[in-house]
């Protein structure tokens, strides 16, 4: 299959370049523990405070739900703030050339050019507005959906069905 789909001058606008965790579904499991484990302390707390008079009880679930809501307003900022430096960073602020073939990825801009086989690949997610092309949880490479025709999509997404069924997708990955 030789096929090619060149896109040139693409750049991700803030949404389509938010976090990829609909590829790393094990990152979102992990990532999501620290919250899944205050909420079963504060229930088990909750649940030892059934024979302790109500004011305490009510102080000691009060402070549990700032806490929990401190913590995630915490991370919530936290997230915010890596994405913003990742928005500010040069090779974010400038558009990118893409190609794609039976090979994999080629990007190239202003002072740099990469090439990224389809073994070096985990995963290729499709979602509502763009492709993640999964190479770590921390570096993913996204291709808005609006700046591909509908023919380049299409070829795309046979191109993709056709790496996944060779089983060269993920294949250098272990």
């Amino acid at each position: 299959m030789t096929t090619v789909i060149e896109v040139r001058g693409v750049q991700p606008t803030p949404k389509e370049g938010r976090a990829a965790i609909k590829a790393w579904p094990v990152v979102r499991r992990w990532a999501n523990l620290p919250v899944l484990f205050l909420g079963g302390a504060m229930l088990a707390t909750i649940a030892v405070c059934l024979g302790l008079p109500l004011e305490w009880t009510g102080w000691i679930v009060g402070l549990q739900l700032v806490g929990l809501y401190g913590f995630i307003g915490l991370s919530i900022l936290a997230h915010s703030s890596v994405m913003a430096a990742a928005r500010r960073s040069p090779i974010a602020q400038r558009p990118t050339d893409w190609r794609i073939d039976d090979r994999g990825l080629a990007l190239s801009g202003v002072d740099f050019e990469t090439r990224i086989g389809w073994r070096n690949l985990v995963a290729v997610v499709e979602d509502k507005d763009r492709l993640i092309f999964a190479a770590s949880p921390n570096t993913n490479f996204i291709l808005p959906l609006r700046v591909l025709e509908t023919d380049q999509r299409q070829a795309l997404r046979v191109l993709i069905a056709d790496v996944r069924a060779r089983g060269v997708l993920g294949a250098g990955v272990d």
